[in-house]
């Protein structure tokens, strides 16, 4: 929302004055949240084994391995809805071979995508475990061949980190938005037991034979346990009642609405605020935006395939043009050269047409009479 959802780093950085300096308005916010975050823990779970395993082209949604031409859609998210996306209308039950991102395996990321070592953001933003997190980072880096002798002396790490992260030096984070309490926002039962289903998978996945010999498998499964209490507890605090949800909260499609049923027996209201026509436009309205935005891409798309088949096209007629004037070309010089050849034979017949007629009128009679005479 900062930013205006950029899809760039060009169009991103433009706004980055932008960045955390107020909070987007809630009711639009409300609007398109519910239906995106429940995708948003697949999302997560993705990224992970991006990563993790070398980019390895998977679907988004089922982790399964996918083909080059569903990654292709899965990586223009703005351009396909997520009906268009789903696996098995794309994929279907075609035997995949596995294959990695091409710039993983091209040199775009230099030896290649798997991670060096996992590093954490929650820690690093720790008042208590901050320090030792970028000693890790800086270790990391100064152990680095290409870069080790370029990492500042340790001496200085901790200053840089208490500069940075506690008196909030450099570029606005997260926590200086206004207002922003991260407690503040709540989760249903809904999305919290999505959330611990996608937890579940990566930690039973990296914790496995195939991968706990490697640290930054082990790094991965310690940090996503801690995760997953965090996440366990606030379920139990929502299924209990101690934590109390509205509707400003991330409810899902489900929970949404079993409390609009409910504030509406309470109240007897059957046009709760935040049910009714507001709630309902407000989707619609954000839907209608992303059907323009993918409208507009796609006629994008379409706009520069014509462009560069009418460019072909013209190039097309420039190689016809030239080639015509070659051949033309050619054609002229082999008439000249024909035409000079007939001229030098000309030449050369006439020269010695000329040494006879000379030669006749040297001797006064000619070649035929010379020889009857001698005879």
């Amino acid at each position: 929302w900062d930013i205006g959802y950029a899809k760039t780093w060009h169009e991103a950085n433009e706004h980055l004055g932008n960045l955390y300096t107020e909070a987007p308005p809630l009711e639009d916010f409300y609007a398109w949240r519910d239906k995106r975050v429940l995708d948003e823990c697949n999302w997560y779970g993705w990224f992970i084994d991006y990563w993790m395993e070398g980019g390895l082209m998977r679907d988004i949604f089922t982790h399964k391995i996918t083909t080059r031409k569903h990654w292709g859609m899965l990586m223009q998210p703005t351009i396909y809805t997520r009906a268009e996306l789903d696996y098995d209308r794309v994929v279907g039950d075609q035997v995949v071979t596995p294959s990695y991102d091409p710039h993983c395996t091209n040199g775009d990321v230099s030896g290649g995508c798997k991670p060096i070592a996992v590093v954490s953001a929650e820690k690093l933003r720790d008042f208590d475990e901050g320090p030792e997190e970028t000693a890790f980072i800086a270790n990391i880096l100064k152990n680095d061949d290409r870069i080790g002798q370029y990492v500042i002396a340790p001496e200085a790490w901790n200053c840089i980190w208490k500069e940075l992260i506690q008196r909030g030096k450099g570029l606005r984070t997260v926590y200086q938005r206004p207002g922003f309490v991260e407690d503040d926002y709540n989760f249903s039962r809904e999305m919290l037991e999505e959330m611990m289903k996608e937890l579940n998978r990566l930690i039973d996945k990296y914790s496995g034979s195939a991968w706990n010999s490697k640290p930054t498998a082990n790094r991965i499964v310690a940090l996503l346990k801690v995760h997953r209490t965090q996440i366990k507890k606030e379920l139990g605090d929502v299924i209990s009642g101690r934590r109390k949800l509205t509707s400003k909260d991330f409810l899902g499609p489900e929970e949404r609405r079993r409390l609009q049923v409910k504030e509406e027996e309470e109240t007897g209201n059957s046009t709760a605020s935040w049910k009714g026509k507001n709630y309902k436009d407000s989707v619609e309205y954000f839907n209608d935006l992303e059907h323009k935005a993918r409208a507009e891409k796609r006629k994008k798309r379409r706009d520069a395939r014509v462009k560069k088949r009418v460019e072909e096209r013209r190039e097309a007629r420039k190689l016809e043009q030239n080639r015509t004037r070659v051949e033309e070309d050619a054609s002229r010089v082999k008439d000249g050269e024909t035409r000079a050849l007939v001229a030098n034979k000309t030449k050369v017949e006439g020269g010695v047409r000329r040494l006879k007629d000379d030669e006749t009128r040297k001797t006064g009679v000619d070649m035929p009479k010379r020889k009857r005479m001698t005879e």
